[in-house]
């Protein structure tokens, strides 16, 4: 299970240009993954999430301190279009069927 909470504004907002520009305002995301999924996410070695990071973007945060009811806490920061891009890519990957 999965639960979302979205953080429009983050600590400090950052605009990275002019609107007319295609600037967009940087924010972050919190997700709530399945402890269990985190491999998933993560993959051998951290390739997955380093992967993820550059196709998406993105800086994602795992805070494996931040654990409650078995889902541990995961951070999503960059442009809005790109957090939320990658927030439905995280889902695609929890959803696969795990490969033995």
């Amino acid at each position: 299970s999965i639960r979302l909470v979205y953080h429009e504004a983050v600590v400090s907002t950052q605009s990275t240009g002019d609107a007319e520009e295609g600037g967009q305002e940087r924010g972050s995301m919190d997700i709530w993954v399945d402890t269990g999924c985190l491999g998933k996410i993560i993959g051998r070695g951290g390739a997955k999430i380093r992967e993820t990071e550059r196709k998406y973007r993105v800086k994602i945060d795992v805070k494996k301190d931040e654990v409650e009811g078995g889902e541990t806490k995961v951070v999503l920061i960059g442009a809005k279009d790109d957090v939320l891009e990658t927030r439905d890519f995280i889902y695609q990957v929890i959803d696969e069927p795990d490969t033995i």
